[in-house]
């Protein structure tokens, strides 16, 4: 509740922080909402007679015919990771500024101006570095967490099929499908999270110190970490459930604006607990030594 309360507290004093919050969040809310992808696909009966192995082969064997001309793979993949690295610059540009503000705010630093633009010629490149390669890194993961539900995928099939002795199988094997996902998500989410403010902290070093401080705190700082996740995971269900990507444009307009309020609360919260708590750990990892 102090953390809470210290919360509420530093954002009336820095009244930017939960502005620039609210303005990123404003920014990914309307590009999820007006695009083709979302019209297309964001409601669950786009999901009726979806065919989940079917998906992965299919995607397997795109990935494999891509690779089939090595030098026009090579080619696109370098220009693809230029556009990205470029996209991840702008990132920098953008954040740097505002996690030095926050870091300052958590570790109670008097306010002083021009604070965004040094965190600007700071942590531009460094937080590039880490968008690009949190961004690929994302994307191992999410698919190695899709292939891992394949045996689990197939039991089920079967299970259905009419293969009563699969019934413990099944169990067995969504569980542990379940597990996995579970640990894999959220331990890279606390990673990724609290590789932050130790990149903005520390000149050197900031990477070993995140995963020190997370293999630590991490039975503590999973709870609010998965919250998190469950409640962004949640507003994403409950926007397939009310079919938005079919919704006329005044409701599309209004779930926007509510999505976007939603989202912007959670965010914040979480953006400073998640400095807060760096904040605190760094005091007793190093301030007691």
């Amino acid at each position: 509740m102090s953390s809470f309360k210290n919360c509420l507290k530093r954002a009336k004093k820095r009244p930017g922080l939960f502005a620039f919050v609210a303005l990123m969040t404003l920014v990914f809310t309307v590009l999820e909402q007006y695009n083709s992808w979302t019209r297309q696909y964001a409601y669950f009966s786009t999901f009726k007679g979806f065919d989940y192995i079917a998906f992965l082969n299919d995607i397997a064997n795109r990935f494999l015919a891509f690779f089939k001309t090595p030098r026009v793979a090579a080619l696109t993949l370098g220009a693809a990771a230029l556009l990205l690295f470029a996209g991840c610059v702008i990132l920098g540009l953008v954040f740097s500024g505002f996690f030095n503000q926050l870091s300052g705010a958590t570790f109670d630093k008097p306010r002083r101006r021009g604070e965004y633009r040094v965190g600007i010629g700071r942590y531009t490149f460094k937080l590039a570095l880490y968008f690009f390669i949190t961004i690929i890194l994302t994307l191992v993961v999410v698919a190695a967490v899709l292939y891992s539900a394949i045996p689990a995928i197939m039991s089920v099939k079967l299970f259905f099929l009419g293969s009563a002795g699969m019934l413990l199988p099944m169990i067995l094997m969504c569980v542990v499908s379940l597990v996995a996902a579970f640990f894999a998500l959220t331990f890279f989410t606390l990673y990724i999270t609290y590789l932050i403010p130790s990149l903005i902290y520390f000149r050197r070093g900031g990477v070993g110190v995140a995963f020190r401080m997370v293999n630590g705190y991490c039975w503590y700082l999973m709870p609010r970490t998965l919250l998190y996740l469950l409640v962004s995971g949640g507003i994403r269900v409950l926007l397939w459930a009310i079919h938005y990507g079919l919704a006329s444009r005044g409701a599309a307009m209004c779930i926007m604006v509510a999505t976007w309020m939603l989202r912007t609360i959670v965010n914040y919260l979480y953006v400073y607990f998640v400095f807060d708590m760096f904040s605190a750990m760094k005091g007793d990892m190093f301030d007691s030594d």
